[in-house]
C-alpha cells in the first residue's frame, strides 16, 4: 500500500505526515500489543463504547481533525525520496498506534459505510521503549486511557533513575505476579485496563498504596526483596480472609475496595512489626493468631466514614489503634518465617 507523504524530522526522529482510509490503517496496525488478536486486544485496552459514540459523530458529517499517530515496523514500510511516497506492508502488524485508538476504531466503524480518511503522523522503526515512552507522554492525561496501562507499561520504559518509579516499578511487578497467579488470593483480583468492578482493585490503586512501603530506604519493607514482600502481602490477606471471612463476602468484599484495601495496608507495618516480634514470622497461621485476637473489630463502622484519602486514613488508624491496644509486644527475633 502506498501513500504520497511528506517527511520532516523532530529533535532525532524522521516523521512522516500522509493521509488513508480509516479501514485500511485499522487493517494494518496494532491496538494493544500484549494481545495476538486485535479485536480481544481492543475490547481490553480501550473503551468499545466510546469508539462506537466517535462512529456516530463521524457518520453525522462532522469532523475528527487530529491525527492518528503510528508506529510502523521497519521491515514493512519504507518512504521513497524520489516520489514522496510511504510504502507500508498490508499485514495486521505493520504498525502500532501511538495515539489516537479511539478515533481509529471509531472511524474504522464509520468507514464501513461511508469511505472515511484520516490524517496519520508516523515514525519508522522506533523502538519499542520509545513507542512506549511516546504513548505514555501523549496520553498521561487523556480522558478514557486508564493510568493503570501506564504502570503495566513501566518495565518496557529505559532505566529509571527516581526511587520513586523504581518503586512503582516493583509495586506494579508484584500487582502483575500476584494477579496471574491462580493460587494467589489477588488472583484476577487486580485489573490493569478496565474499570474494577465489585471485588476488584486497580492496578493503579495498587501501586498508590504499595509503593510507598517498598521506596528505596525510606519504605518499611525496603529492606525485603520483591518476592519476599510478595509474600508478605500474600499472607495478610490470606490471613484477613481466615478471621474475617465475613468481610470477603460477595456481598461485601471489604478488602477489594478502595478505602478497605488502603486502610489494611496503612495498618500493615505495625501489624507486621508486632506479628514478627511475637511469633518469630509472618506466615499466614502467625498472622491468624495474631488477628484472631481482634476478631471482634466493627469493620461496618467504615461505612460510616466517608471515602477519599482522609477516610481511608482513619480507618487504618482505627485498625491499627484497636490492634495495638489489645496486644502485648514480646521479644523481636532476628528473623522472620514467610514460608
Amino acid at each position: 500500500m502506498k501513500y504520497k507523504a511528506i517527511r520532516f524530522s523532530q529533535g532525532e526522529n524522521n516523521l512522516y505526515l500522509f493521509s488513508a482510509r480509516a479501514g485500511d490503517i485499522w487493517r494494518f496496525s496494532s491496538i494493544n500489543q500484549k494481545s495476538d488478536d486485535k479485536e480481544e486486544g481492543y475490547q481490553r485496552a480501550l473503551s468499545p463504547s466510546r469508539a462506537k459514540d466517535i462512529k456516530d459523530y463521524i457518520l453525522s458529517r462532522k469532523t475528527i481533525a487530529p491525527a492518528i499517530v503510528l508506529s510502523l515496523d521497519a521491515g514493512k514500510a519504507e518512504y521513497d525520496e524520489i516520489n514522496s511516497e510511504i510504502s507500508i506492508e498490508d499485514s495486521p502488524d505493520s504498525a502500532w498506534v501511538i495515539d489516537g485508538q479511539h478515533r481509529l476504531r471509531g472511524a474504522a466503524l464509520a468507514d464501513k459505510e461511508s469511505e472515511i480518511e484520516l490524517p496519520i503522523v508516523a515514525y519508522i522503526g522506533l523502538d519499542l521503549k520509545d513507542q512506549i515512552a511516546q504513548f505514555v507522554t501523549i496520553n498521561r492525561e487523556a480522558k478514557g486511557v486508564p493510568t493503570s496501562l501506564y504502570y503495566d507499561l513501566l518495565n518496557f520504559l529505559p532505566p529509571k533513575t527516581k526511587p520513586m518509579d523504581v518503586a512503582k516499578e516493583k509495586a506494579a511487578d508484584i500487582a502483575n505476579t500476584l494477579r496471574k497467579d491462580p493460587d494467589s488470593i489477588f488472583f484476577e483480583k487486580i485489573v490493569v485496563v478496565t474499570s474494577p468492578k465489585k471485588g476488584q482493585i486497580s492496578l493503579n490503586n495498587f501501586v498508590r498504596k504499595i509503593y510507598p512501603l517498598i521506596l528505596e530506604s525510606k519504605g518499611p519493607f525496603s529492606a525485603y526483596s520483591q518476592k519476599e514482600f510478595s509474600l508478605i502481602i500474600e499472607n495478610y490477606f490470606k490471613a484477613l480472609k481466615s478471621v474475617f471471612p465475613d468481610e470477603f463476602s460477595l456481598t461485601k468484599q471489604r478488602f477489594f475496595q478502595t478505602l478497605g484495601f488502603g486502610a489494611v495496608i496503612n495498618a500493615l507495618h505495625p501489624i507486621f512489626s508486632i506479628t514478627a516480634k511475637e511469633k518469630r514470622g509472618f506466615r499466614v497461621e502467625d498472622i491468624e493468631s495474631m488477628l484472631s485476637k481482634v476478631s471482634d473489630f466493627q469493620f461496618s463502622d467504615w461505612d460510616k466514614i466517608g471515602t477519599g484519602t482522609a477516610a481511608e486514613n482513619q480507618a487504618g488508624r482505627d485498625f491499627e489503634t484497636y490492634f495495638k491496644n489489645v496486644m502485648q509486644e514480646q521479644g523481636q527475633g532476628e528473623m522472620i518465617r514467610l514460608i
